[in-house]
């Protein structure tokens, strides 16, 4: 276990969702409640993580060309997100979940069945803590998932729309990304 305070960890989120940048609802994610007794809230220590976390995710794998679609970017925003105190956090990254003798697919398989069964213990058994810290599976760069019980503790910027963020031109670039209006039309 580690604490820390946040400051300015990127969040995407659906522009639905953009009045409550620092809240969360039910949903099926890597340590969401399986039961829908909890709610958790992802952010990631910087934007080229948030965007393959949130955005990219698996779309490209065995791909030789690379097409995300402007109404797919058009429906997501961008926020910061940080915390008003220190935040304690069961720490998974590197080599955290093999040493604590927990099952690894907790924090880097692709199924979230294991991670969501680990989160639900945590989230029972260890009252005091109130996030999970562990490396993206896509770009090794640290993510959080915030438990519920420590939303008060939360701020996040005015959400911007993701096509306005100033690093999605970098990341689309780096990444070889082609950008189109809609599927089969040309850019």
């Amino acid at each position: 276990m580690i604490s820390a305070e946040l400051a300015d960890w990127p969040r995407i989120l659906p522009t639905k969702h953009r009045a409550t940048p620092a809240g969360a609802g039910f949903g099926s994610s890597r340590y969401s409640s399986p039961t829908d007794a909890f709610r958790v809230l992802y952010a990631a220590v910087d934007f080229p993580t948030a965007f393959a976390e949130a955005v990219v995710r698996d779309r490209f794998e065995g791909k030789t060309r690379r097409f995300l679609y402007r109404p797919h970017l058009e429906q997501v925003c961008l926020t910061t997100v940080s915390s008003s105190r220190e935040l304690v956090l069961l720490d998974l990254r590197g080599a955290g979940a093999y040493e604590l003798g927990i099952d690894t697919d907790a924090s880097r398989a692709r199924d979230h069945t294991v991670g969501q069964t680990f989160s639900q213990a945590v989230h029972d058994e260890l009252p005091d803590v109130d996030a999970i810290l562990f490396d993206s599976r896509l770009t090794n760069g640290a993510c959080v998932a915030i438990f519920d019980r420590a939303f008060s503790a939360l701020s996040a910027t005015v959400p911007i729309a993701l096509m306005q963020a100033a690093l999605l031109p970098v990341e689309i670039t780096r990444l070889n990304i082609i950008l189109r209006r809609e599927r089969g039309y040309a850019p």
